[in-house]
């Protein structure tokens, strides 16, 4: 276990001896069923409140206040504009576009070294992100912001930044089919949760592919951020949500900024058909019935516009006359 005090840019978090080992032994102490924990076990320790939610949080020794679900947002924001990683984003003069509030995923805070961008919320569900780049995460912790993340998340942000250093509030987020210290939700389970209340949509049980607009029971994943960060603002209230960078497609590479010689792995490929096409078709229709819009500012997304609304990001701009 590294010193989270001897981080650096460099680092790869969780990646010494000692984590490699505790999480061979949890495969082997444990069933698939469990495999989810591998990353929380045995540095952390979680409590829940009633309704079942993460209400305390303690790694390596040292406890992390928890700022509740309900009080992490402002419901005065209904419009919110989700930036995501895709290539397009370069393409957008920031300082010129007229945004209120925004949420921030993975590494779109790379934006913040060039633009004033109002970053109220962020969203980060991959541990593998902040094992990788941890000092985008160190400019992510240090904001006045509500970040919401997974409880693995939470444990490689602790053990690779000071606890100093973390001034955001947040707010603990599960996947709905895998919450901490428990077994995987198996598919009667999840239909059973979605049989009990109007939040909960399944599209595949087996697959664990749904929607949720009650992120205190938990999200669906569809093995990418902004499908997660979605459920968390329209749970949280927004109405009107603008997304930028939603390519998901590998033309032109995969994220706007520079990885450099590390590029972080993607299953994009492999899992758009399969994954993430189906969940954003069978999540639109449930925005629509709601009356949530999403607006799709992308204008190489691979996902069509029948599916979410196609937008201009130049209908955004302060000034009208430099409109093209």
């Amino acid at each position: 276990m590294e010193d989270s005090t001897l981080s650096s840019s460099g680092d790869h978090v969780g990646g010494g001896r000692a984590d490699r080992f505790v999480r061979k032994l949890f495969r082997v102490l444990r069933s698939r069923t469990q495999r989810h924990n591998q990353h929380l076990w045995p540095f952390v320790r979680i409590w829940r409140d009633r309704s079942g939610a993460i209400c305390g949080f303690r790694a390596f020794g040292r406890s992390l206040p928890v700022t509740p679900l309900a009080q992490g947002y402002d419901p005065a924001d209904k419009a919110v504009h989700l930036i995501l990683s895709g290539p397009s984003v370069s393409e957008i003069p920031y300082d010129r576009l007229d945004i209120g509030v925004a949420m921030g995923v993975n590494g779109a805070i790379a934006l913040a070294r060039k633009f004033d961008l109002p970053f109220k919320y962020y969203c980060i569900i991959d541990q593998n992100f902040v094992r990788d780049r941890i000092e985008l995460v160190r400019e992510i912790v240090m904001r006045d912001l509500t970040l919401y993340v997974f409880p693995e998340v939470l444990r490689y942000i602790m053990q690779g930044i000071p606890q100093e250093y973390i001034r955001c509030r947040i707010c603990i987020i599960e996947l709905i089919s895998e919450r901490a210290y428990q077994r995987s939700a198996a598919p009667a389970v999840l239909k059973r949760i979605a049989a009990a209340t109007p939040d909960v949509h399944l599209l595949d049980a087996k697959q664990g592919l749904g929607y949720s607009f009650d992120a205190s029971l938990g999200v669906f994943d569809a093995d990418t951020v902004a499908y997660a960060a979605l459920q968390v603002l329209v749970s949280s209230g927004a109405r009107q949500v603008y997304v930028h960078g939603l390519d998901l497609t590998l033309h032109s590479g995969l994220r706007f900024y520079d990885e450099g010689e590390r590029p972080q792995a993607s299953r994009l490929a492999r899992n758009f058909t399969r994954l993430i096409e189906p969940s954003f078709r069978f999540a639109s229709k449930h925005w629509r019935d709601r009356g949530v819009s999403v607006f799709n500012l992308s204008p190489v997304s691979a996902l069509p516009p029948d599916i979410i609304e196609r937008m201009d990001w130049q209908v955004l701009l302060k000034d009208e006359s430099i409109r093209a």
